[in-house]
């Protein structure tokens, strides 16, 4: 299992924070438990709820974006049932898309102003067989084709939606702010001198910003490691190839 630099950093701030918290004294004999209460539970209210909504959002964009790759994986298929320069270029269309997808490490791409991919299998029936009468079998792969492009474009636009579903600037000022306040009520209990003490402090407020850090990479779509929908961008590609 690889560490990435996130782990590492952590790991280290983890150390610093704990070497702070034995050696310095910010202070104050006491806290009041009422303000590190509050500030929990305000925390884990807003942090829970956000993570939860997010994590939502992230599992269905993943969802839609498999199902978008596995409809033009399936129109290149029917596209072998219409004939060899049809399903020629429609895989040339596709490739092109994912390549760039891939070399950009940008799923957005599936929706940004510069991808054409559905236009373009478009243009491609349109040329190839146009008002053509064609063979029972023909027919039914162009139709397989052109409901697939159909359903393409709908999950183009559940892709947009669901990126749009970011946390709000305000709900950001928030979390900082709740965050801030539990540091700052952790950072004076006593505990300079005291190895244990200054090493739970540590683990908690460490805790405290690594669940910040993955609600920012939930609301980024950055969770894992690659880009979301990698893997199933590379499916595609190596039906193809």
């Amino acid at each position: 299992m690889r560490i990435n630099k996130t782990e590492i950093l952590l790991l280290a701030a983890f150390v610093l924070v704990a070497a702070v918290f034995y050696l310095v004294s910010f202070g104050a004999e006491e806290t009041d438990r009422i303000f590190i209460t509050i500030s929990t539970f305000f925390f884990s209210i807003f942090t829970g709820f956000f993570i939860s909504r997010q994590g939502s959002r992230y599992s269905k964009l993943r969802e839609t974006i498999s199902t978008f790759d596995g409809k033009l994986s399936s129109i290149y298929r029917a596209a072998q049932n219409v004939s060899p320069e049809v399903q020629k270029q429609t895989g040339d269309v596709i490739r092109t898309h994912y390549e760039r997808t891939l070399h950009d490490r940008s799923w957005e791409h599936h929706f940004s102003d510069e991808s054409v991919i559905i236009s373009s299998i478009h243009q491609v029936l349109e040329d190839q067989v146009g008002s053509n009468k064609q063979e029972s079998l023909r027919n039914q792969a162009v139709g397989r084709m052109l409901a697939g492009l159909s359903d393409a474009q709908v999950l183009r636009k559940n892709m947009v939606m669901l990126y749009q579903e970011r946390i709000p600037s305000f709900q950001w000022f928030l979390i900082i702010f709740f965050l801030v306040m539990l540091l700052m009520s952790i950072s004076v209990i006593p505990s300079v001198g005291e190895f244990l003490g200054s090493i739970l402090k540590a683990a908690f407020v460490i805790s405290l910003i690594s669940v910040v850090i993955i609600l920012r990479s939930l609301d980024n779509l950055h969770l894992f490691e690659g880009f979301i929908g990698e893997n199933s961008a590379k499916d595609v590609l190596a039906n193809i190839k």
